[in-house]
């Protein structure tokens, strides 16, 4: 048996008792105001974590988010493309694709050279302020649809039906420090008529627990969170495990704009050892840049959005 499960309890139980303890004593409401716009370009997520926030009634932005480790590990890359549009305060609604093209750094004959529209994905966020301990919550639902015969690791030809929890709280005497956690519930469904998939997935339906720490005095953040995961099979249930530290740059406008890069640039890059029951462990380097900007510096590029509140 992998000695890793072990490390991690041994980590984690103290570390998590200090944590705890600690954070009630330090926990206080954000309680900061913000222009629209900095409410539009406020940071809401990165890599995979969900932070609380909405972006407020009638605005709209795109975001892309193309993943760069897709060019040393997979054969394909991946181009996420999303829009999002509040619908009033607290309701924002979003819907966007995967598309992906084949990987320009691998060739040769055993190579997927196949480009597709990957996945749909549609769902919202309702921000429902604070709850408990936390000043900041939002509940949401995200969906994700197969679009004809996608790679596996992007998605495993069942539809995805996740409801999730996002909640946050600034520490009192570290106000630029951050205590997060995401709930998920990620369960596949058979929405459509499909070709059966593949004989290599295994349907699995997977519930997500992942608290962590943000620290981001600057436009640079660092962070730290462990993920705990319960995965149900058709014959039978285990546990997963992830740590994963690191590092986001949230690019100074005034950067992007001497740059002439349209709207807001933000780079995540991170370091993750993962381990689930009754596979090897791994671990490796990945990294994101995650774009974003309004409909209005769409339709005219000589607006100027202004700079986000940190998180």
């Amino acid at each position: 048996m992998s000695v890793f499960p072990m490390l991690l309890s041994s980590f984690l139980r103290p570390a998590g008792l200090f944590l705890v303890s600690s954070l009630t004593l330090l926990g206080q409401p954000a309680g900061k105001s913000m222009s629209m716009q900095a409410r539009v370009l406020r940071m809401t997520e990165f890599l995979e974590t969900i932070l609380p926030g909405t972006l407020g009634a009638k605005n709209v932005t795109l975001h892309f988010t193309p993943k760069f480790s897709d060019f040393r590990d997979e054969q394909y890359t991946r181009y996420p493309v999303e829009v999002r549009y509040g619908v009033n305060d607290r309701l924002d609604l979003s819907a966007g694709i995967v598309p992906f093209a084949p990987n320009p750094f691998r060739s040769g004959s055993g190579v997927d050279h196949r480009w597709g529209l990957g996945e749909f994905r549609f769902g919202g966020r309702y921000d429902i302020g604070s709850l408990g301990f936390f000043d900041d919550t939002t509940i949401g639902l995200e969906n994700r649809i197969p679009l004809g015969k996608p790679p596996i690791g992007l998605n495993d030809h069942y539809t995805h039906v996740k409801p999730f929890l996002a909640l946050a709280r600034t520490l009192k005497i570290w106000p630029d420090t951050t205590f997060y956690t995401n709930l998920s519930y990620d369960r596949s469904v058979i929405l459509t008529r499909r070709d059966p998939p593949p004989p290599t997935v295994i349907r699995r339906h997977v519930i997500d627990v992942w608290p962590g720490m943000l620290f981001k005095p600057s436009e640079l953040g660092y962070f730290a969170e462990y993920r705990f995961s319960h995965i149900t099979e058709p014959l039978d249930w285990h546990y997963g495990h992830e740590l994963r530290f690191g590092t986001i740059w949230d690019v100074p406008i005034e950067s992007s704009e001497k740059w002439k890069l349209p709207g807001k640039w933000q780079v995540e890059l991170a370091y993750r050892i993962t381990h689930e029951e009754g596979y090897d462990s791994n671990h490796g380097i990945f990294a994101r840049v995650n774009w974003r900007t309004t409909l209005r510096e769409v339709l005219d590029p000589s607006s100027k959005p202004a700079t986000a509140r940190r998180r």
